[in-house]
Parts: structure tokens; sequence; C-alpha cells
């Protein structure tokens, strides 16, 4: 079982007056889980599946910086593929794609994004 990393970071402009909602769906039927924190936070917003996860309102997020950690384990003997999409509702883009690959079944991805709120 080998471990694979990845860092990225992703501008996100917000709605100023309406909340923005977060949404994590991992693909390729593969399994995983997150978290989900503010950037120098002990405290996390969000364990595990992440759906509709409330991070507040738009004029309180500017200027912060939201750090999701996305564990991914390629379950799926079929592919070693990894496709992780974050959604934002009320957020611009509304959603983020990535794809990567694995070596071999079992192994893990560890993703790791940061998204800065303007």
């Amino acid at each position: 079982m080998a471990l694979k990393k990845r860092t990225e970071t992703v501008e996100l402009t917000v709605v100023k007056k309406q909340h923005v909602l977060l949404t994590i769906t991992i693909g390729n039927a593969q399994i995983g889980g997150n978290v989900v924190r503010f950037n120098n936070a002990q405290e996390a917003l969000g364990k595990g599946e992440i759906e509709n996860l409330d991070l507040g309102l738009g004029s309180d997020l500017i200027g912060k910086t939201l750090k999701v950690t996305t564990n991914i384990l390629d379950v799926n003997e079929q592919t070693n593929g990894i496709v992780v999409t974050y959604f934002f509702h009320n957020g611009d883009p509304a959603g983020t794609m990535f794809h990567d690959t694995v070596k071999a079944d079992g192994d893990i991805f560890s993703f790791i994004v940061e998204f800065n709120f303007n």
C-alpha cells in the first residue's frame, strides 16, 4: 500500500449576502473521507462525508482560507483513477474537479486543497 500526496490552491469568489455551502463527492467508485477547517484552526468544521456543510455568510469568509484534506482509498479494481469534486453553493467556480491516479489497488491518495475566499 503506497501513499500519494497532492496539494492545490483554488481562488473562490463568494456571494457576500448568502451562506456558502460545501459538498465533496469522491468518484470512480472509490471510498474516502474529509477534514474541513479554516487555515490555522485546530477545530474541524466537518469530518467524513461532507454534504451541504454551511461555512457561513460569504461576507464573513472573504479573506479566509479553507483547508480541505481528502483521503481516498483505491478500492475499485477496474481503475486506479481518482476523482474528487468540491462543490460550493454560492461560490464561483461552483464546482472544482480534480483527476489523478494511484499506482495500485489499495493505494491511498491524500489530497489537500486550500480554497482562498475572495
